[in-house]
């Protein structure tokens, strides 16, 4: 891609930044499945993860008094309190999250609203300090600690204080967040107790089965597969409450098992909600989570950019009218609650792949198939990948139609032995710094993909070439409609400490429309930052 605001050096060239976190990409992409009808969106998100907390209260428990209130640390450790979700939902008051040395003002508001009979702080001073515990006095005298720094035992106590009896219980491993999150949801949705275990122990504890017996709990869940929770552990299951009692709710990943303990937790829900979430980072997912149980509805969790093959299969069907995304933009991408299917970010033949400093092609002579030059004025013969390609000769018929005038390719799809040469001509020319600044190495640019493109206004102003295409109307045109047709202007004003280029207004990435509208209705700048991926500053 050439160099911006250097209009001395280039006439020809153009080099690109882009990213990928590539695994083996195949020479052909495979087709975009198409977008469908989704259900309705909503979203439950406060200015951090306090103020959702405190808003899935309201919504879950829209007037007080309640006899239960569960503080549950906000932090790392908050993984400690998935009993207190289903606890909290069969009880009939929230599990709150907190900060570990004081009670933030969202939650000390809620507290005031609910007038708790009871509140219990969950886990080890480690996790909710005594501060918290102090603080608690000012809405009740009832103020308990129960649990300590053990999962397992904190969630023991938690369902020996909030159950006498229960029917079903869901059993999960500490140490995995989505699955406990998930699981504690079916549960208290079913108002029945989350059994928080160690999976890799060969057996069922005995504290654990003594609790089942005394609930008289007849059927069990266990969530996850047996690399989660062991089967000696489903064997003493089914031996403490029989064969046809225990069923494992088991996915590839968090995302497919959320979508399984879903099936078989409501097999025919009634059309309503259901509660989707950042499977990566969950505490948005915990937050939301007791107004999800309280309310008797499901949880799923995907990636937070799109939505998972199994997820959007079920929330695609009849029972789910409404997906309500946990947490803001920053957490979960309104890309997911539309159910755009996921694509890989890795494989140099996606549409969505991430080729930048940090992500090559694979491999980095990589050569897409279904090369065409655009259908347009002006394309000089360059060639796009077929999609890209359509999409851009709309594109340019566009802008030409809205009174911007023509647009031109400068540049577009470049072979490994293309860009080589460019780099190195820079390279020697201009030194590493300089040249790293304005161009890819070879392999690590997305005009190898054949989904990226440099444009030309041409017949307008004093600009001939593209490094002052932001200054004409076209470049205008271009930066507030691109997005209309799938194409992404990748490389803007001051994002360098994340892309690691400098500005190029000419350089737009084709990614498909979907993405696109997402990527400008949530006004982000930055292709990395949208799939969550670090910066790519540097190689």
């Amino acid at each position: 891609m050439r160099a911006s605001r250097h209009r001395n050096l280039v006439v020809t060239a153009i080099a690109l930044a882009a990213t990928l976190l590539v695994a083996t990409a195949p020479a052909t992409a495979a087709p975009a499945p198409p977008s469908v009808a989704s259900p309705a969106i909503g979203r439950l998100a406060g200015v951090d993860r306090y103020a959702t907390s405190a808003a899935s209260s309201r919504q879950a428990y829209p007037s007080g008094p309640v006899p239960v209130a569960y503080l549950v640390s906000g932090g790392a450790m908050s993984n400690l309190g998935y009993a207190a979700i289903a606890a909290g939902a069969t009880q009939g008051g929230p599990a709150l999250l907190t900060a570990r040395d004081s009670i933030p003002s969202a939650i000390a508001a809620e507290l005031t609203r609910l007038r708790p009979t009871t509140v219990v702080v969950v886990g080890s001073t480690a996790a909710v300090s005594s501060a918290v515990e102090r603080a608690a006095s000012r809405w009740t005298k009832d103020v308990r600690r129960l649990g300590n720094s053990s999962r397992a035992a904190t969630a023991q106590a938690i369902n020996r204080f909030a159950f006498t009896s229960a029917t079903q219980a869901w059993v999960v491993d500490q140490s995995d967040v989505s699955d406990g999150i998930v699981g504690a949801v079916a549960a208290g949705a079913h108002r029945g107790p989350v059994v928080v275990l160690d999976g890799d122990a060969t057996d069922l504890h005995p504290t654990n089965a003594s609790l089942l017996r005394d609930l008289g709990v007849s059927k069990v869940t266990i969530v996850g597969p047996t690399s989660a929770v062991g089967s000696g552990i489903e064997n003493d299951l089914k031996a403490l409450v029989g064969s046809s009692g225990v069923v494992r709710a088991a996915g590839t990943d968090s995302s497919s098992t959320s979508a399984r303990v879903n099936t078989l937790a409501w097999p025919s829900p009634a059309p309503g909600t259901a509660y989707l979430a950042d499977g990566l980072v969950l505490t948005d997912a915990f937050a939301g989570a007791p107004l999800a149980a309280r309310t008797q509805r499901p949880l799923f969790v995907t990636v937070p950019y799109c939505a998972d093959a199994t997820v959007r299969s079920a929330l695609l069907g009849p029972g789910y009218t409404r997906v309500v995304l946990l947490g803001g933009e920053t957490s979960i991408r309104v890309l997911a609650g539309r159910l755009e299917t996921c694509r890989s970010i890795e494989s140099s033949g996606s549409v969505w792949a991430l080729v930048n400093k940090r992500n090559p092609l694979s491999p980095r002579t990589f050569v897409p198939n279904n090369l065409v030059v655009p259908s347009m004025p002006y394309a000089n013969g360059r060639q796009l990948r077929s999609d890209a390609a359509a999409a851009l000769s709309r594109m340019a018929s566009a802008a030409y139609a809205a009174g911007a005038g023509r647009i031109g390719i400068d540049t577009a799809y470049r072979s490994y032995s293309t860009q080589k040469a460019l780099y190195d001509k820079y390279l020697a020319l201009k030194g590493r710094t300089w040249t790293d600044t304005w161009y890819m190495r070879p392999g690590y640019s997305e005009h190898q993909t054949g989904l990226a493109v440099d444009l030309l206004p041409i017949g307008r102003s004093n600009c001939r070439i593209n490094d002052c295409i932001d200054e004409t109307p076209q470049g205008v045109w271009l930066a507030k409609n691109s997005w209309r047709y799938g194409f992404l202007l990748r490389y803007e004003e001051g994002r360098t400490s994340t892309t690691g280029m400098g500005f190029e207004p000419w350089h737009f990435r084709f990614v498909g429309t979907p993405l696109a509208t997402a990527y400008h209705d949530a006004n982000w700048h930055t292709y990395e930052q949208f799939l969550r991926q670090p910066a790519a500053r540097t190689y």
